[in-house]
């Protein structure tokens, strides 16, 4: 998966400028200004990946002529009102263009490494009932060591408690050959589409966690039939979406945080297991039947070599990568396809799956980084090469191909701006994001964990970052679009009622989105319209359960879902310590 690094000369990496400055219309639309927004094992064979074998090596791709090119036009100059409150910043339309690169950040901008918000999204000063710290008498000690430990595990992840929306792992067949596995056209009913009064269905409890980790992320949902499929700390296991009965489970240790693909392809995935998380397993969802398993090929056997696994499906591939290694195998037999080259230069160093198969690759620690297309072979179809200087963090969608990347911004780990590419990986677009305005969910390390940010074809949905609101409720945000084929805003959608609102996934055309609760109010899934961002509701939660939803939907790291008819809420992290993980998933129907 790697070619020759460009020659040593290049510049080094840096000398971007930060993130642009907001304008004002907090939150709304502006008036029209011009736009409308120890060394891996030597394979068996020659690696079918190399991208440069002896006799027919390419020469290293120039750098692209100036970053971010082409990019829009900014509208006019003209002098900014004081930073709020009379005019807080807009969110998805367009702003000014951004600073010269390497401008220092603006006065005003929070401190790096600063923390914007709290649980999903909310400052810390709002009112918050925290999932399961009421009665669980742990002593203050316990708790603080805890709170301690995750905010390690969050700062060293670069990840932020945030509420994350839709579709990690939300991924049925048919939604195989449609973006990746987050969002997107993934989750979808052809039933009803009227208002549903909702009434609680069923709950799972939590998996156990070993007191040595403290807690544990579980990664890993499906939607297969009449199933949700949730990966454990010790199984992987299918209930009825209706009852909540168990489907069938296939037990496997999981204690360490292991890995799972972030989505399927006809009916298969992979999940990664075992003491060291050494192992990965294919399953068929449909069936629940294992169809192989291997042991992820290492020299070290260190007990966290496999900590920061990431895999990716697309079509009968399966490729896994992790520190200092990478494997391609063939997702129904299971016969390796590839393996990284020992003492490679360029390493692959992350997938995304979903429609084709996408590689990050790293040409030497922190250097040069290309985007490819992989073909069912282990081929390349296409390149990218990144300008210097450019971190490629996430990719949000792999049809089409939109990356999330920093570009010198205050952080390493914020997203600074979205690159669009076309099929054959040319840079159609830039959209400029910025921290203070945009909420796309992401987190970790993952190359794909935005799962707040839904891509429709054409289409890109995120949320705005929470803000003030006219009612004394508290805090409120917006639904933001963007044209992927102009890569301009289209419009900022409102909840139907002041409250944050997150994108889940789309059916039959249009996105259907969550609007959180709050303490004393259920929450709400709506469908919001692709062509005016107008918000209708879909599903109301009962009144009744509010208490279990409100307190569910304040974890760290529990997600919506949406599939026929039915709303999840699904938690992926789990503590050692009784009272912080009250449930595993809720179901309202």
């Amino acid at each position: 998966m790697s070619q020759p690094p460009p020659p040593p000369n290049q510049p080094p990496s840096g000398g971007f400028g930060p993130p642009q400055e907001p304008s004002s219309a907090y939150g709304y639309p502006q008036q029209p200004s011009g736009q409308p927004g120890e060394q891996p094992q030597q394979p068996q064979q020659p690696d079918p990946l190399s991208k440069n074998p002896p006799s027919s090596a390419q020469p290293p791709q120039a750098p692209q002529p100036g970053y971010g090119y082409p990019q829009q036009p900014a509208p006019g100059a003209g002098a900014q009102p004081p930073y709020p409150p009379q005019a807080p910043p807009s969110y998805g339309y367009p702003q000014q263009g951004p600073p010269p690169y390497g401008q220092p950040p603006a006065y005003g901008q929070p401190p790096y490494g600063q923390p914007p918000y709290g649980p999903y999204g909310q400052y810390p000063t709002q009112p918050m009932a925290n999932a399961g710290q009421s009665g669980s008498g742990n002593g203050s000690g316990k708790i603080l060591a805890i709170v301690a430990a995750v905010v390690a595990v969050l700062l060293i992840a670069g990840g932020g408690i945030w509420f994350l929306a839709g579709g990690d792992d939300d991924t049925e067949a048919k939604g195989d050959t449609k973006g990746t596995s987050e969002g997107g056209t993934n989750g979808g009913t052809e039933g009803e589409t009227g208002v549903i009064k909702a009434e609680f269905a069923w709950k799972t409890d939590p998996p156990k966690v070993d007191k040595e980790d403290i807690l544990t992320d579980v990664p890993g949902t499906w939607f297969v039939g009449k199933n949700i499929v949730k990966t454990t700390t010790s199984s992987t296991t299918a209930y009825d979406m209706d009852t909540g009965k168990e489907a069938w489970s296939i037990k496997m240790p999981r204690p360490k945080s292991c890995a799972a693909a972030h989505g399927m392809s006809g009916n298969k995935t992979v999940v990664q297991y075992g003491g060291r998380c050494e192992f990965v397993m294919a399953v068929d969802l449909a069936t629940g039947k294992q169809l192989w398993k291997k042991e992820l090929p290492s020299e070290r056997a260190t007990p966290t070599e496999f900590s920061y696994t990431e895999i990716a499906v697309s079509g009968n591939v399966a490729a896994v990568s992790w520190i200092g290694n990478a494997v391609g195998y063939d997702l129904t037999t299971g016969k390796q396809l590839w393996q990284q080259e020992e003492n490679s230069e360029c390493q692959d160093r992350g997938y995304s799956g979903g429609s084709q198969l996408v590689a990050k690759v790293e040409c030497g620690f922190g250097g040069p980084q290309k985007v490819q297309g992989v073909g069912q072979k282990g081929e390349k179809k296409w390149e990218w090469s990144a300008p210097s200087g450019v971190d490629v963090l996430k990719v949000l969608s792999t049809d089409p191909v939109v990356l999330g990347v920093n570009a010198g911004g205050e952080s390493s780990i914020d997203i600074t701006d979205l690159m669009v590419l076309s099929d054959k990986g040319k840079l159609q677009h830039k959209i400029s994001i910025s921290k203070d305005r945009h909420n796309m969910g992401c987190r970790g390390i993952s190359l794909s964990d935005c799962s707040g940010a839904v891509v429709d074809g054409d289409t890109l949905y995120i949320s705005s970052q929470p803000h003030q609101g006219d009612a004394d409720y508290g805090r409120t945000s917006e639904i933001i679009a963007f044209d992927l084929t102009t890569g301009k805003s289209k419009w900022l959608g409102e909840p139907t009622e002041e409250g944050q609102i997150v994108p889940v996934t789309v059916e039959n055309g249009s996105l259907i989105a969550y609007e959180i609760p709050g303490y004393d109010r259920p929450g709400k899934v709506v469908r919001v319209d692709p062509e005016t961002g107008k918000a209708s509701p879909r599903m109301e939660m009962p009144s009744a359960d509010v208490k279990r939803e409100y307190d569910m939907a304040s974890g760290s790291d529990v997600r919506p879902y949406w599939k026929d008819g039915h709303f999840f809420l699904v938690n992926n992290k789990f503590y050692a310590s009784a009272g912080l993980s009250d449930l595993a998933i809720v179901a309202y129907h």
